[in-house]
């Protein structure tokens, strides 16, 4: 090789390696900026604020408080990349804020908010909110408006790339075939008449939850009625979560009855139910062309299931071995089936911890953890928020909160005394308003779980209106209702305004 050869080669090599430098630099993603002085250490250098600073942040020694009136704290950022970004923080208040929270503003995209939640004074809980930059730049804001001696505050400010929203979005419509066949109706909010399913879709929804019973006094929430639900919920484009109840009524912490028919079997043949039910509906499902996207092994089995053989009081064995026959089942099925276990009580960590500990020392299989959080019986936001997010980075577990509801009125519709009745929850009053608000707050719980994992969430039973003959008892059909101040549909039959919120994931 003369040197003339040699030379063109050593130009072409390092052209070739100055050209993968380049487009490797161009591939890399734009960092986003810096937050200036988020944890407030710096008093308020970097921000535009009308708010003060305190001691006793959430873990530094200063926090910003806006106290009384109206308040707002800026910070622009400049030389932002163009995408999703997510905004977290740390709030605590006084309880009793009329209106605060953090926000994505100015974007060149739709102002982005998340409100503070109502929590006991002094409590930390993290919010976060994501919005879709483009033109380079956005602007960080924390607001409130409170009354005079009332507060609100705020720390250790972060900034991510990515977007933080919830791919479920989901209502329990387990009693919507029932009230339907005894003549009840739905209604948009502006009162045109509709489908309750087009109508929560049209909302957001984009998951339903229907529970199953073995043999059902009243012939529904059973197999029939599913399949016939899952063509509906195919037709509009929704996915479905399957409630086993493993009964032939109601199953849930207080009560796990055996169906009739099974209950001389011996274990073994307890087993092979179990599977059997499982694969059969499961089957049933696919082989009409909707198999089912989720499917629980169980409704709320903190005490086990299938009573005396299923309960955890002093063996676990026989409830693992249960679950595992229904689990197996749904693989065997449906292997892209994802498999769910749920508890109630979403505000005790500790329940949570020590139930999964057994279940998980049992190798029982199973992919999400369902969790009931009825805030008038669940603890507080943050027992909610603490739990979440322990359970989901100690397990590795997506999670969803698969059951919630709160009331938006305090009287009844029908002769029987509904479950939640002249008490308000947690500083959320009984209202059309504070249902919105309670909804609102525990999306963002939801949100805010570690790594993604927090899934979305499901209000239960969102349909079942005060209609008669879709009463409570199903052996019993002059029976009333007692939900139904917690539906997402009024006494007219209309789209509460908390429907909103599933277009808000």
């Amino acid at each position: 090789m003369n040197y003339k050869t040699l030379m063109i080669i050593l130009v072409l090599l390092a052209a070739a390696v100055g050209g993968y430098f380049l487009i490797k630099n161009c591939l890399q993603p734009k960092p986003l900026p810096e937050i200036q002085n988020a944890d407030f250490e710096a008093g308020l250098s970097g921000w535009q604020s009308s708010g003060m600073i305190e001691a006793d942040g959430y873990e530094s020694e200063s926090r910003l408080t806006h106290s009384g009136d109206t308040h707002e704290t800026t910070q622009l950022l400049t030389d932002m990349p163009n995408g999703w970004v997510t905004l977290r923080a740390w709030v605590r208040s006084s309880g009793k804020q009329s209106s605060a929270g953090i926000a994505l503003k100015n974007c060149r995209t739709e102002d982005a908010y998340a409100t503070v939640p109502i929590v006991k004074p002094g409590v930390w809980m993290q919010i976060v909110v994501s919005t879709k930059v483009r033109g380079g730049q956005c602007t960080i804001s924390m607001y409130s408006e409170t009354e005079p001696e009332e507060w609100v505050s705020f720390d250790e400010l972060t900034l991510e790339s990515g977007q933080t929203a919830l791919s479920v979005i989901g209502a329990d419509i387990s009693s919507l075939k029932k009230s339907e066949d005894m003549g009840g109706q739905y209604f948009y909010q502006d009162g045109t008449p509709g489908d309750a399913l087009q109508i929560m879709k049209d909302a957001g929804m984009n998951y339903a939850r229907i529970r199953v019973w073995v043999n059902s006094a009243d012939g529904y929430h059973g197999k029939q009625q599913l399949l016939d639900m899952a063509k509906r919920l195919d037709d509009k484009g929704m996915q479905l979560l399957v409630d086993f109840h493993y009964s032939d009524t109601w199953a849930d912490p207080g009560k796990q009855y055996k169906p009739v028919e099974w209950e001389e079997y011996d274990f073994e043949n307890l087993k092979q139910a179990v599977y059997d039910h499982t694969y059969d509906v499961c089957s049933s499902l696919k082989k009409q062309g909707t198999p089912p996207a989720m499917m629980q092994i169980g409704n709320e089995i903190n005490h086990g299931l299938l009573w005396p053989d299923g309960k955890n009081d002093k063996d676990w064995t026989h409830l693992a071995a249960l679950l595992k026959e229904g689990a197996q089942a749904v693989k065997d099925c449906s292997p892209s089936t994802r498999v769910m276990l749920q508890l109630a009580e979403g505000g005790d960590n500790r329940l949570f911890r020590d139930w999964l500990d057994h279940i998980i020392a049992e190798e029982v299989p199973f992919d999400v953890i369902g969790v009931s959080y009825y805030p008038y019986w669940h603890g507080t936001l943050d027992d909610l928020q603490n739990n979440l997010d322990d359970i989901a980075v100690r397990y590795e577990k997506d999670i969803i909160v698969v059951e919630t509801a709160y009331a938006f009125t305090e009287e009844n519709n029908d002769y029987l005394d509904n479950i939640v009745k002249y008490q308000s929850s947690r500083g959320y009053p009984i209202s059309i308003d504070g249902q919105y608000d309670m909804l609102e707050a525990i999306m963002n719980v939801v949100r805010a779980v570690p790594d993604g994992r927090g899934l979305g969430i499901f209000w239960w039973d969102a349909t079942w209106t005060a209609v008669p003959g879709n009463g409570w008892e199903p052996a019993i059909a002059t029976s009333g209702n007692a939900w139904e101040n917690q539906a997402l549909f009024d006494y007219e039959g209309r789209a509460l305004p908390a429907m909103d919120l599933f277009g808000k994931p």
